[in-house]
């Protein structure tokens, strides 16, 4: 492969094809064959041909390593002697309470009615051991000598499919072949359920809800940058001293200022204490968009800077992204305090902000001052979502066109505030919504801008699959857009992972099952189970079977892995590159990735095609009908 196209790339066979042709091949379990009758009927009713395959007809007509395999095989005989593009798979786990998730490094197969392939990408500690990706079904050929043949996702040979790891990789060629999505039922209802939602979508007059497109997102990252103020204590005499800081916006806006009142005493024992309290500032309780902030986190109130050193580099769970940035350290070495602390400017699109710095003795003498100008801290999410450009790219709302509506629910506007403004929007109905930010199997959710009180205060949850805690108990099921169902990108962890169920996440405190709800139970995945609402809900999801990646700060939108193909969605959509059916987008969303990652390079941000960019194509999977039929962007 080498370059991507949205049109199908597969190049016929020499050999004749049958005179039979079809457009869609569905494939599911027998158990689901009459239910899904009246879907195969209705696609042919519009010009779809579709034919059926059961699973136990595939693994009894063909060979090969495993039942991935075999599909993958009835999959390319299907494209060569029938001329299919669309590929639909019905089936998911065969039970919400317990299903085994996976049989071996390969495939989860027993426990499923469409079995499943994991990728076996390996190649950062901590992260996911492998992922489900069916794109390795969609994947069907490689070429060799610019000719088409069988792409295994095994081209080490060693029995091991898609691997990645620092010893070992396969080379795969990762472009699509035909336009895959999955239904990932688990029972006869919710296959009826989503046949009669599918053929009630594709039969109704959508034009009155559909022009309407919603998005929800927040601060991704805590991006602050080290303000790394220094200031010399040697010769300051002992005494009570009060430290000042205070932000302005690029528009000369003044944020409210942050005093800290301490002592010098060079004779005492240092005491320096991290705080990190910037959600209590009343200007922030009291809603969004606010005024700059300014918020000082390497000394504290009643603080002693005395005799002997001290540093401290607060944990993750304090200071996010502290490790990587070390924007919060408390550090007191030779004489020199380090002032650090937080500059942002919390609205829609803040960016830049300068911060003043100054102490003053008992006096009220200003004794000390520094200024950081241009100190710019983004939230992520605001600009993936938005219909600004940012170095030459546009969040989703940019290429849309102006014959959608576009609703913006950002924590920095205060649209988003929780569960409840995401409900109430959605039940409007829309053809299309755009969640980025932070997800697992059972939940999404994003920041206020600047992360105040760090994550645990700073956190806004959008919608989740239940909640043990408070009403509503399943959120998604109060979503009241009957017959206005909505395609759902989300950006976020593991929202599509769909391999869990009730008792393996509920037992899995340590995760060590790899369920990624750390003991909460989640009977389906977030992406499924907004799709699987009767009437209601999302008609399709697009989103990650492992762990979602981003680009913190300025490059968040240009530098690749989900921002970037999130918003790539919607402008092959809306920029008329592919036709407007479901599965065309999603492909040349997917294949564009491979090519432009390729190629792109820019110091720093990416260096070239990398483990990220792989893993992002490989697990971002359409769990939804591929020749779903959209009305075009204008």
């Amino acid at each position: 492969a080498q370059k991507a196209e949205i049109e199908i790339r597969y190049k016929a066979p020499e050999k004749s094809i049958s005179s039979s042709t079809y457009q869609l091949l569905v494939v599911a379990p027998s158990v689901f064959s009459d239910a899904l009758q009246p879907l195969i009927e209705h696609k042919n009713s519009i010009g779809i041909s579709a034919i059926m395959e059961t699973t136990e007809e595939i693994y009894s007509k063909y060979e090969g390593r495993d039942e991935p395999e075999k599909i993958k095989y009835a999959i390319k005989d299907a494209i060569e002697e029938w001329g299919v593009k669309y590929v639909l798979l019905v089936g998911g786990l065969k039970s919400i309470i317990y299903a085994k998730p996976r049989d071996n490094t390969n495939a989860g197969v027993k426990g499923w009615y469409v079995p499943v392939r994991y990728s076996n990408w390996k190649y950062w500690q901590g992260d996911d051991p492998g992922f489900i990706t069916d794109l390795y079904y969609a994947d069907v050929y490689k070429y060799e000598d610019g000719q088409p043949v069988f792409d295994d996702w095994d081209s080490n040979g060693n029995g091991i499919f898609a691997e990645y790891t620092m010893a070992k990789t396969d080379t795969l060629d990762l472009y699509p072949d035909v336009y895959l999505g999955r239904l990932a039922c688990r029972n006869e209802k919710e296959v009826r359920d989503m046949v009669d939602k599918i053929i009630a979508y594709e039969s109704s007059d959508k034009s009155s809800w559909f022009y309407r497109m919603i998005g929800v997102t927040g601060d991704g990252f805590l991006d602050q940058q080290d303000l790394n103020i220094t200031w010399d204590v040697s010769n300051v005499p002992d005494g009570e001293y009060t430290l000042y800081a205070q932000s302005f916006n690029d528009e000369g806006e003044a944020g409210p200022i942050d005093v800290t009142h301490f002592t010098v005493d060079h004779n005492a024992e240092t005491k320096l204490t991290f705080n990190h309290n910037d959600h209590l500032i009343p200007e922030l309780q009291n809603g969004y968009p606010a005024p700059p902030i300014a918020k000082i986190v390497s000394i504290s109130e009643g603080d002693v800077v005395g005799k002997n050193d001290y540093t401290y580099s607060p944990s993750e769970r304090e200071a996010y992204l502290n490790s990587y940035l070390h924007w919060a350290d408390v550090e007191y070495v030779d004489g020199i305090l380090y002032i650090r602390g937080k500059s942002y400017d919390p609205k829609l699109y803040g960016d830049y902000t300068n911060i003043h710095v100054w102490i003053e003795n008992s006096n009220g003498e200003v004794i000390f001052e520094a200024w950081r100008n241009n100190t710019l801290q983004i939230a992520e999410g605001d600009w993936t979502v938005g219909e600004k450009l940012l170095h030459g790219r546009g969040g989703a709302f940019y290429y849309v066109p102006d014959t959608f509506e576009k609703i913006f629910l950002s924590t920095a506007n205060g649209n988003f505030t929780g569960k409840k403004d995401v409900v109430e929007a959605l039940s409007q109905g829309a053809g299309f919504v755009f969640f980025s930010g932070h997800g697992s199997p059972g939940i999404w959710a994003n920041h206020y801008p600047g992360i105040p009180g760090n994550r645990q205060n700073g956190e806004v949850v959008g919608l989740s699959v239940s909640d043990l805690y408070e009403p509503p108990y399943f959120p998604m099921d109060k979503i009241a857009n009957e017959g206005k169902p909505f395609v759902c990108v989300v950006g976020g962890c593991h929202n599509s992972q769909f391999n869990v169920s009730i008792a393996l996440t509920a037992i899995d405190w340590f995760n060590k099952r790899y369920m990624n709800t750390f003991g909460y139970p989640v009977p389906e995945c977030w992406s499924w189970y907004i799709v699987k609402q009767p009437g209601t809900g999302a008609i399709a999801s697009i989103g990650n079977t492992g762990y979602g990646y981003g680009n913190l700060g300025e490059w968040c939108v240009v530098g690749g892995v989900d921002n970037w193909i999130t918003t790539e969605f919607f402008r092959v959509y809306a920029e008329g590159e592919a036709l407007p059916v479901l599965g065309n987008v999603y492909a040349g969303a997917v294949s564009n990735y491979i090519t432009h990652f390729h190629e792109f390079v820019l110091p720093d941000v990416h260096e070239g095609w990398d483990p990220g960019d792989l893993k992002t194509v490989e697990q971002w999977v359409l769990l939804g009908d591929p020749s779903l039929q959209l009305l075009p962007p204008s």
